[in-house]
């Protein structure tokens, strides 16, 4: 079981306050995904732009097998994404970032999800396979109490364990075990704006 866990209990209480005094709401401003040489093509689009006390932001990851031919994908935790994260550098190796999270987790017996500051995967890998021109989506939120306010700008979106978002192979089963990482270069664009000042 790979496990990360973000704050302690003194810190965690701070959240608490979100919607109070010097809180901060964000709003993602875009998505974009750079071009990739695979036979599958990944697009997210931002379903929900507001990250707020309220709600959480929401983004939407498609995955289409572009192939005439099946494509198997592979992850860990949850299929087909596994657990996604936010990290302010494309070079960040194993530094966590700010999970996305979706309520999936919470229902997978590979994940252990005690909350959004605290969860762990298994490495029990998960298969499946995408006929030709097949597509598949699935929805992750950023809540805005799990940013920090120079968690803003270009954020990019990487695995939360390992940086590929999923792995692949071309062909069935008996095509052979030649998995290839999927790592496009996956931009989110973030503002913050405070709810109210803080008092000095």
């Amino acid at each position: 079981m790979r496990r990360r866990t973000l704050l302690g209990a003194a810190s965690a209480s701070l959240v608490g306050l979100a919607g109070c005094m010097g809180a901060t709401e964000y709003t993602v401003v875009d998505a974009t995904v750079g071009d990739v040489a695979a036979p599958l093509a990944l697009s997210v689009t931002v379903t929900d732009p507001d990250a707020v006390v309220e709600h959480p932001a929401r983004l939407t990851f498609s995955l289409t097998n572009e192939r005439d031919a099946p494509v198997r994908v592979r992850n860990t935790g949850i299929w087909p994404f596994g657990l996604l994260e936010l990290v302010d550098t494309v070079d960040a190796v194993t530094a966590a970032g700010t999970i996305l999270w979706t309520p999936r987790y919470a229902e997978s017996t590979h994940v252990d999800a005690t909350s959004r500051r605290d969860y762990g995967t298994t490495s029990t890998p998960l298969v499946r396979t995408l006929d030709a021109g097949e597509r598949v989506r699935e929805t992750y939120e950023l809540h805005g109490d799990s940013l920090g306010g120079t968690d803003t700008g270009v954020q990019f979106v990487r695995g939360e364990f390992d940086p590929p978002i999923l792995e692949y192979a071309v062909g069935d089963e008996d095509g052979g075990d030649d998995w290839q990482s999927l790592l496009p270069e996956v931009r989110v664009r973030l503002e913050a704006k405070r709810l109210l000042p803080e008092i000095p």
